[in-house]
């Protein structure tokens, strides 16, 4: 006679479907924004980014222009702006081609973000690296006794480019037209290079 199997009846388990995955893991996700938000480290900013609402960084534009300069194979050139205008980025990068670019940002007076590009890298190359496209040439502005090359960046801003001495200079950024002009003279009527 047959002995008798002990059979364990099989076990109900959920359907995997996309809804059970997201009430899974909407659990983790509340905690994780919930302890982002005790110590301050995110928001929520629909409109997109702002420099409101919390510190900006500053950096000391002199210092950094000065170490640039020791790591790169052309003169520096450091504008003098408002001192309403607070510098809150500056680095150095290199491109495929090896040139290198200086690169200060600034906040204007009037809370628009402008950054000065400095580098003896080809003008198609340092126009594709700093506005994040292929350049497309709009026209060209004068400014500061100097023509300018419009170009189209990202985000609907613009970039302007000219040469000065051998070193190729590029303004982009969010800043109106007014504010374009004083960082293209600025730059123009710098001092020979650090």
């Amino acid at each position: 006679m047959a002995e008798p199997r002990n059979e364990r009846p099989a076990l109900s388990r959920p359907p995997r479907t996309v809804s059970a995955m997201v009430f899974a893991l909407l659990p983790m996700v509340l905690v994780a924004f919930g302890i982002a938000g005790l110590v301050g480290q995110c928001s929520f900013s629909p409109g997109g980014p702002s420099i409101q609402g919390g510190p900006v960084p500053t950096v000391d534009v002199a210092a950094e222009l000065r170490r640039a300069a020791g790591r790169v194979g052309f003169p520096v050139l450091e504008p003098s702006l408002p001192a309403t205008w607070r510098a809150n980025a500056a680095n150095v990068t290199t491109l495929a081609s090896h040139a290198q670019v200086v690169r200060v940002g600034w906040l204007t007076g009037r809370a628009r973000y402008l950054r000065l590009a400095q580098s003896t890298a080809a003008e198609d190359e340092l126009v594709a690296s700093e506005t994040r496209q292929p350049p497309h040439a709009r026209g060209t502005v004068d400014a500061a006794g100097q023509r300018w090359v419009v170009y189209d960046s990202v985000r609907g801003e613009q970039a302007w480019v000219a040469e000065r001495a051998g070193v190729r200079l590029l303004i982009t950024g969010n800043a109106d037209e007014a504010e374009f002009r004083t960082l293209a003279e600025a730059a123009i009527n710098a001092p020979a290079g650090i």
